[in-house]
């Protein structure tokens, strides 16, 4: 049995039993965990089961335009007393913010398409991980698949969002993925639509934030590999990227308050390849060493942590020496 469809009798199974379930993302969720919630949080209520989405800790602003295009709602905060909690698009209880401890214990199903964080599986009783898989939306559309119950138009259109918004546009989509969007095309989506929607005009803030990064890039070399680093106060991840765009092959964009950091690291598929490179083990490793949490994909990912940028950076070049060699 195909662990999507342990996945889905299982939720089907609370369904027709009336279970109340509760869907959660992580912080500052995306498009990508705010579809995948909403619309299994509607198919299953769709068949009995007492449902509800809550995001505790914020959304980013094509979240909240998603939200409103669609006419959808989430909670942010809950009384519900569930039977099963459904983390989505999160690799750790971390990651879903202060309701992290209260789920704890509670049955909990793991839905995500990150790297895996070290023991969480055995801290859930439920889990379907797919690193392969581009986005949660298209996991959702699989376990829909399994269910027998096809998305309605405005359904197949917040998954679609998801997968664009975590593919980069379909730049990072795989042959699956396209298969996927092409069947959701057929249930309504409209791609060319989507993606007027998800095209947020950049605001000068954020325009000149990318500049600071730029203008305070420090730049390292592991033998052909050009590595750099940058501090910010906001926009960590855009700035990692378009440092990428610049011509790093390695990335890594950081800030830090009152103690306590977060970094956001992005790598070229060519390094990722090449040296096994995988950035959301290293930093699940960050998050290990300084208290946080992290995780990711191989070319993308991020950690938060207690400390000082400065030693977090002293880490990461340690440990890309041992990887990539000096």
């Amino acid at each position: 049995m195909t662990p999507q469809k342990k996945v889905a009798e299982l939720l089907l199974a609370q369904a027709r039993k009336g279970g109340r379930i509760l869907f959660l993302s992580h912080q500052q969720a995306d498009p990508d965990g705010i579809a995948s919630a909403i619309v299994l949080s509607e198919v299953l209520g769709s068949l009995g089961a007492r449902t509800e989405v809550v995001i505790p800790e914020g959304m980013n602003k094509l979240a909240q335009l998603l939200l409103e295009k669609y006419g959808r709602e989430v909670s942010t905060s809950t009384s519900l007393e569930a039977d099963l909690v459904v983390i989505v698009d999160a690799s750790s209880f971390q990651h879903v913010g202060k309701m992290g401890e209260e789920i704890r214990g509670k049955p909990v199903l793991l839905i995500d398409h990150h790297s895996e964080v070290e023991g969480m599986k055995e801290e859930v009783e439920y889990s379907w991980v797919e690193e392969r898989i581009t986005s949660s939306a298209e996991m959702v559309f699989l376990l829909l698949k399994e269910m027998g119950r096809p998305p309605s138009a405005d359904q197949a259109n917040l998954l679609l969002a998801g997968i664009l918004t975590d593919t980069a546009g379909l730049k990072l989509a795989c042959n699956s993925t396209l298969e996927t969007v092409c069947e959701l095309i057929k249930h309504g989506a409209d791609y060319r639509k989507l993606l007027e929607l998800l095209k947020l005009p950049e605001d000068r803030s954020k325009r000149i934030a990318m500049l600071k990064a730029a203008q305070r890039m420090e730049l390292k070399a592991f033998n052909d590999y050009l590595v750099v680093f940058s501090e910010l106060s906001a926009f960590e991840a855009d700035a990692a990227s378009a440092l990428l765009r610049l011509g790093a092959d390695l990335s890594f964009v950081g800030s830090e308050e009152k103690g306590e950091f977060r970094i956001s690291g992005r790598a070229t598929p060519e390094i990722c390849e090449t040296k096994g490179l995988h950035l959301g083990m290293l930093m699940q490793e960050v998050a290990k060493t300084f208290e946080g949490s992290g995780g990711g994909h191989a070319g993308a990912a991020s950690a938060t942590g207690k400390g000082n940028l400065g030693e977090v950076k002293k880490f990461i070049l340690k440990r890309l020496q041992e990887i990539l060699g000096s």
